[in-house]
């Protein structure tokens, strides 16, 4: 009888341990998941690098394109076997015969062709002439007849609205002129193959004005085409 007791006993103890490990299973399973999840939120993903605002555009606006600054002109080649002077007593006996004082760029060289002139009959407009079929223009500022390439000439000429004869030819200026019957961006296409490369020309469309750069002869040649232009339609019967 006491043996059948002690059975019983250790029969009922084995069910509740058997029951308290089948309780805390689920529990135990609940508790690595949460600390699984929780790992997984605790581990931040790597995020994309962001642009910085500045190297975003704005969406509708358009991008500024900035044209790199053009190379320094480079003077023309002079053949070595045409015929050359030295150009520094040239350049000092114009200035004794025509009263003018010169500045030139130094990469004008010391000595230059002609074109077939003869030294002792260059004059201070021939002289200027030389220089342009060299490739080389010139100025008058503060005195100083200034000379530049040619590609340089566009910074610098003066404005001269009215004509002077005592200008030489080849002497470059500037000089605006206004339209009244005829708008001047439809003078730009006719007037530009008139005009050399080294020259400039531009329209103020609303204000009916052009721009032009040249020699002051090809200046007052393009002055009297504006004004041969500008004129009043004829009148329709």
């Amino acid at each position: 009888m006491q043996l059948t007791r002690h059975r019983f006993v250790c029969a009922l103890l084995l069910l509740t341990v058997a029951i308290d490990v089948a309780a805390q299973a689920p529990r135990q399973s609940n508790q690595q998941g949460q600390q699984g999840q929780q790992g997984q939120q605790g581990v931040q993903q790597p995020q994309p690098a962001q642009q910085p605002p500045f190297a975003q555009p704005a969406q509708g606006q358009p991008l500024l394109v900035v044209p790199a600054a053009p190379a320094a002109p480079v003077p023309p080649r002079i053949d070595p076997d045409l015929p050359m002077v030295e150009l520094l007593p040239l350049l000092e006996r114009v200035e004794r015969s025509a009263n003018k004082k010169f500045l030139a760029d130094v990469r004008l060289g010391s000595r230059i062709y002609l074109g077939g002139a003869e030294p002792n009959d260059v004059t201070y407009p021939v002289l200027l002439a030389i220089l342009r079929l060299n490739g080389w223009a010139t100025f008058e500022s503060e005195g100083y007849v200034n000379i530049v390439p040619d590609a340089n000439i566009r910074f610098h000429a003066p404005v001269v609205q009215t004509d002077d004869a005592s200008i030489p030819p080849d002497l470059y200026v500037t000089r605006v002129l206004t339209t009244v019957n005829i708008g001047t961006a439809q003078l730009v296409p006719i007037l530009r193959p008139m005009m050399p490369q080294s020259a400039h020309l531009a329209a103020h469309p609303d204000a009916n004005k052009l721009i032009v750069m040249d020699r002051y002869e090809n200046v007052q040649r393009i002055t009297e085409v504006v004004r041969s232009l500008d004129v009043a339609a004829p009148a329709r019967n």
